[in-house]
């Protein structure tokens, strides 16, 4: 409350600070650059000897406001690079180019690393991304992953579904067949460690320095065989040695709301018209309609009296009007505080943060808490280098008492009109009329807990100019709960037929997981006659994961939610049950790197790293992976150098092979054994895991990359990457005889492609003391090929398919299906063309010449769209997103036969579904076949059952106001800077795909926006 009280108080003061426009502060702007004309983020800029300072965003631009006088010195310092010195003489704009320092060993600057893999020669011939973390904390988002969307082409997240579900992350596509996370996903680090994807949903955005992608070989190769899908690497905030003391409070605090509805649902008056024509007795338009009476009580002398008894029924019935979307889905809350603390000496530095998120559930009661903590300490050992340690913790809980295998937005397509929160519900009378909502709500109760914590520690050591020797190593655990409660009186036990002493379930589990990694690296730098820029270094790293999981599950419980309620004595198919699985892998790796600049123009760099994985038997656990890259810096000729129209040109081009075990565990390549709950005599039996393949290799990913990039009169920067990337030895799970005791087996079956483009561009329009305005956009493009299949031409996972899952010269993510020609108006059953012309009706089962390519399920193009306007202390961010070229299936669960009439339809089934001979231009069959007897229905969709899946929506808004340093240095002095803002995300999409969120393809996942009120103080 008391924050809230402060926001307001900001607000209102908006108002009371006008007369300052009159006398607003010094503004000064610009861009710093390194000694190659790359942008340089982080630089401190201050005005000597006040208090009035900022550093470079992400773009190397800066905004320096305060209160200082001509004459006055402008230092831009940077670790590692010269200071520079500018006497300030009333200009606006005021760029910076920084060399590096090359000073005497006794006055040698140390640099304190976060990351040991972070080499400038990398980024010179290799494809590294920088995210915009300004922008990232502007998006209101509890998950880190999602706030990724549109940050950088070719990184691609897709919402999966309800808030706190985890989206999938793909760097330029899948590279292998298998689906999944675990094969695809790009490795993430922090801080030179290797963390879970699931540790990085959790990060504390206001934590992080710096998020990089990296896309190609030059840039992924140092990490080695974990690297092969992307890397995603995160530098955290570290502590001020120049001596500052800051202190920094955020607060956002607001709402989620509805969503994008799915699909219209009938009211009252269609639905029971609907109900008549469907002619299913359990539903009261028809049992309390005419036809039903005349048709089964024709003769009964009673029967006017029936017919207007049902009649007064029906229009007690038409009386009510239950919109369920707006009765389930409620507005939920959302807030975050963040406390920051940086200070420290020249000698010693800290840092120190907490973080709460708060984020409310779609159904009362249920909700998630998230809590972080983070504490780092840089010590300089003197004229040799420094030691670094960090520590990190972590908990979140969720709580769900109101548990339902129902999902509210589920229920919102199925719930009838004419039935209430608290009246019996029609739509679930064939499993029992008694069932009110509170039923279908009330299935479980479910607590979750995640405890994560880590430490490391790091030392920087350079005992000679220009060798510098880096370790780090760390250990980070994560123990995840989850004890769930299915109490006696749901539904689901009340249906188990099971006596009473045994009803009510209770299944706890608990998994922890222990990640240890180190690394050492050696690099040695030489510049010889100030054009000769050589270095060149080594590395050893080890990586180990233990993985411990315990389960219970047992039964008799009640409605008690504790183990020690679980009957023991009960045997047969609800006897207690324990499970348990503890997997360890290690890996362990070796490699060097080469790079070298003659006169910041070009550029070489090689690197090699050999890795050794448990996962692997003996004969085959050593892999490699490799990758050379060119740049050339054409803007560093003479001619060019001072060009006001060309100030920036660069080319590179890297080409390298990977090695990848990502998502193989030991138990698809060696004999893995687990307990048995079978016994021959006294002997207990092993059973194996999987049925292992001794010639299995790691899939090899070979990676081609070129990219340009330039900027022209210093306003407008462009940037363009051609990219190949191609995964030979491509593991899948394919079908073995059933002889074998199991379905699958994990082999290499071919070579699959992923080839593109990524364009991005940014101009500033307007660049004034008072006017700021930016715009940026960004194109990627990603088609994939099955290039090779090593056993055939083409791939059936399974003897039901009648087209291959996988085809030579075919996309992996074509839709197949038939060519609809609508509804036949004689016998209301769909037609589709067969290859030969000719008519095929829905009940003849679909043959491969019939099927057809319908369209890519993952769409090919994604971009994004940005504007960043300034308006004296106003500032305006928007981030538009889209993607195009993909199709998605609908969901026709919502339209009703007379099996299903129980439950609400779509609206305008009544005028869109055949009902009688002669019925033209409808959109649903007949409803009296089952859907058992339309085959081609069951098993493909068609050109009418599918959409395009393209969608523009804004991702992000922020209007923010800078209250005026004058005001706060007269009326609030201790507060050095104070932005209050209002922040949005998700606000509104535009989509031609007509039924829910084409992003997650459900009618219940949709997208919520998220509106907040931020305050942030820095003292």
């Amino acid at each position: 409350m008391r924050a809230f009280i402060i926001t307001l108080i900001f607000i209102s003061v908006i108002y009371s600070t006008t007369t300052y426009a009159q006398q607003r502060d010094v503004e000064l702007t610009g861009m710093v650059t390194d000694h190659q004309g790359e942008p340089l983020p982080g630089v401190t800029i201050r005005v000597r000897n006040t208090q009035f300072g900022t550093v470079t965003d992400t773009d190397g631009r800066y905004l320096l406001r305060g209160r200082w006088k001509e004459g006055e010195i402008i230092v831009f310092s940077f670790v590692g690079m010269k200071d520079v010195r500018i006497k300030y003489s009333g200009q606006k704009v005021q760029d910076a180019a920084m060399q590096q320092d090359t000073k005497s060993l006794d006055e040698v600057v140390i640099v304190a690393k976060s990351n040991i893999n972070e080499l400038d020669i990398r980024a010179k011939s290799g494809v590294v991304q920088r995210v915009d973390m300004e922008r990232l904390n502007s998006k209101p988002m509890i998950d880190m992953s999602l706030a990724l969307q549109g940050t950088v082409p070719g990184l691609i997240v897709t919402n999966t579904g309800d808030l706190g579900s985890k989206p999938k992350i793909r760097i330029r596509g899948n590279s292998s067949f298998r689906e999944g996370d675990s094969a695809n996903e790009p490795l993430y680090v922090k801080d030179g460690q290797v963390i879970s994807s699931d540790a990085f949903m959790t990060l504390n955005p206001s934590d992080i320095k710096e998020i990089k992608v990296l896309k190609d070989a030059v840039a992924c190769a140092l990490y080695g065989i974990k690297a092969a899908n992307g890397v995603i690497e995160i530098t955290s905030l570290r502590g001020n040695p120049d001596g500052r003391l800051t202190t920094n409070y955020s607060f956002n605090m607001g709402i989620t709301t509805r969503g994008r509805r799915g699909v219209e649902m009938m009211d009252t008056d269609e639905k029971l018209e609907l109900e008549r024509l469907l002619q299913n007795a359990s539903t009261p338009g028809y049992r309390y309609s005419e036809d039903y009476y005349r048709k089964y009580y024709a003769a009964d002398p009673n029967l006017n009296q029936m017919i207007a008894e049902g009649r007064s029924v029906l229009d007690s019935l038409r009386n009510i009007h239950t919109d369920w979307f707006d009765e389930l889905i409620h507005l939920s809350t959302y807030q975050r505080h963040n406390l920051s603390v940086r200070g420290g000496t020249e000698n010693t530095s800290y840092y120190a943060s907490v973080n709460y998120a708060q984020q409310g559930g779609r159904v009362p009661g249920n909700d998630t808490h998230r809590f972080t903590a983070s504490l780092s300490l840089d010590q300089k050992l003197g004229r040799w280098g420094y030691l670094s340690v960090s520590t990190n913790a972590g908990y979140s809980a969720t709580d769900t008492p109101n548990g339902s295998v129902y999902s509210p937005t589920d229920l919102v397509y199925q719930l009838n009109p004419y039935e209430t929160p608290t009246s019996k519900l029609i739509s679930y009378s064939n499993e029992s009329s008694e069932y009110t909502y509170k039923d279908l709500l009330s299935q479980y109760n479910s607590k979750s807990t995640d405890k994560r914590g880590g430490v490391s520690g790091s030392l920087n050591l350079q005992p000679v100019k220009g060798l510098d020797i880096d370790a780090v190593a760390g250990i980070d655990v994560v123990l995840n709960e989850a004890l769930t409660l299915v109490p006696s009186t749901s539904i689901q036990e009340r249906k188990s037929g099971s006596p009473v002493e045994e009803l009510g379930k209770l299944t706890k589990d608990k998994n922890v997981t222990t990640n240890v990694s180190s690394n050492i690296r050696i690099t040695y730098n030489k510049v010889f006659a100030d054009k000769h820029d050589f270095t060149v270094g080594g590395n050893m790293d080890y990586y180990m994961t233990d993985a411990d999981n315990v389960s219970i599950v047992g039964y008799g419980v009640g409605t008690q939610m504790s183990p020690a309620a679980i009957n023991q004595s009960i045997s047969g198919n609800r006897k207690p049950s324990v499970g348990s699985l503890k997997e360890k892998t290690a890996q362990m790796g070796f490699g060097w790197v080469m790079g070298y600049s003659f006169d910041a123009t070009y550029d070489f760099f090689a690197t090699y790293k050999a890795d050794a994985s448990s996962i692997l038997p003996k004969d085959k656990r050593w892999n490699a992976a490799w990758a050379v890259g060119l740049g050339w810096t054409v803007s560093q000729y003479p001619f060019l150098k001072d060009n006001e129209v060309i100030s920036h040109l660069n080319l590179k081009a890297s080409y390298g092979r990977m090695a990848n075990l990502a998502g193989v565990s030991a138990s698809s390549t060696i004999g893995t054994f687990s307990y048995s709950t079978n016994y021959y005599g006294n002997a207990r039996l092993l059973q194996l895991l999987a049925l292992y393949n001794t010639d299995l290799k790691p899939e090899q990913t070979t990676s081609t990359d070129v990219s340009l990039s330039f900027e022209l009169f210093k306003r407008l920067t462009l940037s363009g990457n051609i990219y190949r990337r191609e995964t030979s030895d491509a593991l899948l799970d394919v079908p073995v005889p059933l002889s074998n005791g199991f379905h699958t087996m994990k082999r290499n079956i071919g070579v699959l492609r992923n080839e593109g483009y990524e364009l991005s561009a940014s101009v500033k329009v307007l660049d004034t003391s008072d006017w700021r305005l930016s715009l940026r956009g960004s194109l990627a493009y990603n088609r994939n090929k099955v290039v090779d299949l090593y056993y055939s031409d083409r791939l059936y996972t399974s003897e039901e398919e009648v087209v291959p899952t996988y085809e030579v010269g075919k996309a992996y993510d074509i839709v197949y299906g038939l060519k609809s020609l609508g509804i036949n108006p004689i016998t209301g059953l769909p037609v589709f063309q067969g290859a030969d012309g000719r008519e095929i009706p829905a009940t003849e089962t679909p043959v491969k010449e019939n099927i057809i390519a319908l369209g890519h399920a993952t769409p090919p193009y994604s971009g994004t769209l940005n504007l960043s306007f300034s308006y004296r202390d106003f500032d305006l961010d928007m981030d538009f997103y889209y993607v195009f070229g993909g199709i998605k299936r609908y969901n026709y669960s919502y339209v009703r036969s007379s099996d299903t009439s129980i439950k609400n339809a779509i609206k305008g089934q009544v005028q869109d579904m055949w009902f009688k001979r002669g019925d033209e231009g409808k959109k649903y069959h007949s409803p009296y076949y089952s859907s058992s007897a339309l085959a081609s229905l069951t098993l493909y969709p068609n050109t009418e059952t599918v959409g395009k899946s393209d969608y523009l929506k804004l991702s992000m808004v922020s209007l923010r106001y800078r209250v005026p340093h004058a005001f706060l240095e007269k009326n609030i002095r201790f507060i050095q800077y104070a932005n209050v803002a209002f922040q949005a995300s998700n606000l509104f999409m535009i989509t031609p795909y007509s039924e829910s969120d084409p992003e997650t393809g459900t009618l219940a996942g949709g997208m919520q926006p998220v509106l907040t009120i931020n305050l942030s103080l820095t003292f």
